[in-house]
């Protein structure tokens, strides 16, 4: 399964957030395929503005910005290079640990439009429990899932769903005491516990769907 999604996300301080709620009328986006430079530790970013001076004023005044420097400078829209603080709070690299791929970025509103891609709904649950332990905004714009049948066995399960269950079964967690929490599943999975509770609650539903519940209607008496 591949989820393509747009997300919104905002907080007080992701990078460059400042500048993006000081000056409304300029777009800034990060420009593709440059990812940090090794050397400077920037991030590459293009702008459009209406007014370049006003826009390197609030650059200078974001607490989320070290330093910044212009690559071209051709109106409308100008390149920056731009290193962060220690104070910026970042979403793409979480999106990057979990196996995700950052798209798109730009800014929208008072923070940043992403358009992901990503490997399953719990690597979604992941970065939204991510973002509610950092008091992040995480709204959903859009959702799509497209469904690789390579992926999936017998009752429709896909593999990260059996081995989650499976080593569930194994370890006792379905056991009356249960001899392993989510959290001995998440050390023993190397996955989230939130990525568990996903895997394990999406495989049972498949099974009770596929193994229990008849579509047949029921004959009237």
């Amino acid at each position: 399964m591949i989820v393509s999604t747009s997300v919104y996300v905002a907080h007080p301080d992701l990078a460059l957030s400042p500048t993006i709620r000081a000056l409304p009328d300029a777009e800034i986006g990060v420009v593709s395929d440059t990812g940090t430079d090794p050397v400077h530790d920037g991030h590459v970013f293009w702008v459009e503005a209406p007014d370049f001076t006003a826009f390197e004023e609030a650059l200078a005044a974001d607490h989320t910005v070290a330093s910044f420097t212009s690559v071209t400078e051709s109106d409308p829209r100008r390149t920056y290079r731009i290193e962060y603080t220690d104070a910026a709070t970042l979403i793409t690299p979480p999106v990057s640990a979990a196996g995700g791929l950052v798209l798109e970025s730009r800014s929208h509103r008072d923070g940043w439009k992403l358009r992901l891609e990503l490997q399953d709904h719990e690597t979604m649950e992941e970065l939204s429990a991510f973002a509610d332990r950092n008091g992040i905004r995480f709204t959903v714009l859009e959702l799509r899932q497209t469904e690789d049948p390579a992926e999936e066995s017998a009752f429709g399960l896909t593999e990260p769903q059996i081995e989650a269950l499976v080593n569930a079964y194994r370890n006792g967690y379905y056991d009356d005491p249960r001899e392993i929490t989510l959290e001995g599943l998440s050390e023993l999975l190397g996955i989230s516990r939130t990525a568990v509770s996903g895997r394990l609650r999406r495989g049972s539903a498949r099974l009770i769907e596929e193994v229990l519940v008849d579509d047949e209607p029921l004959d009237e008496e």
